[in-house]
């Protein structure tokens, strides 16, 4: 953009001139603001050094650290206590390798069973709702699915049973993961919570969608 047509024509004078008044009145012409642009920058260190909180924190004396210590307890705040997981609860590398191989191999076994298995048209597992997936996986076991029900014993919803986990259409496969996920951190990641996620882990398609993904993270972080 033309300086010019914005400022008008600007006499050299005017703008080096070091007279700039009081410098706390507006300026009422170009040239008389960037004078006081110039004047600031005379004034103004060629290093500007930035208060470091921890300095400040330093400063504070006996009685500031107090009141401050009894705003913040008047206020409800509670400082984060970091705690570390003791490293006798964490699994070794050894293990995770070895249940990483072992689910890897269990996918492709389930991989060579889908396609040669029909899978079972179930009526109740068209299209239900979040409250009909609760009560057929874990409050009510499906009529089709009784006979094997003896064989599980943590269960009272319908069991992980491989012809169960393959009758479910996979399109809601994805949503299923999502809902359980969402149940276990309103009752707890219960056993039967935990087998029905690790079943359809073993059927879904890859990769997972971001959704899923992320439920899983949340999930991890519990």
């Amino acid at each position: 953009m033309d300086q010019e047509a914005c400022l008008g024509l600007l006499d050299d004078t005017e703008m080096d001139s070091e007279d700039v008044g009081d410098p706390s009145a507006p300026a009422m012409s170009a040239a008389a603001y960037f004078r006081q642009i110039k004047a600031e920058r005379r004034v103004t260190p060629n290093v500007v050094r930035i208060q470091n909180p921890r300095d400040e924190k330093r400063s504070l004396s006996p009685e500031a650290k107090k009141k401050k210590s009894q705003w913040l307890e008047s206020v409800g705040f509670q400082k984060d206590v970091k705690t570390e997981t003791p490293t006798t609860l964490i699994p070794s590398e050894e293990w995770r390798t070895a249940k990483c191989r072992e689910f890897g191999e269990f996918r492709q076994k389930m991989v060579d069973r889908i396609a040669k298995t029909t899978p079972r048209i179930i009526k109740d597992m068209k299209s239900p709702d979040e409250d009909k997936w609760h009560e057929i996986l874990l409050e009510k076991c499906l009529p089709e699915f009784q006979n094997i029900a003896t064989n599980f014993p943590n269960h009272t919803g319908t069991p992980p049973a491989v012809p169960m986990v393959l009758a479910i259409p996979k399109k809601h496969l994805s949503q299923l993961i999502e809902h359980l996920v969402e149940w276990s951190s309103e009752e707890g990641l219960s056993r039967p919570i935990r087998e029905w996620i690790y079943a359809l882990l073993l059927v879904i398609d890859l990769p997972l969608v971001q959704d899923v993904v992320s439920a899983l993270r949340t999930t991890d972080a519990k």
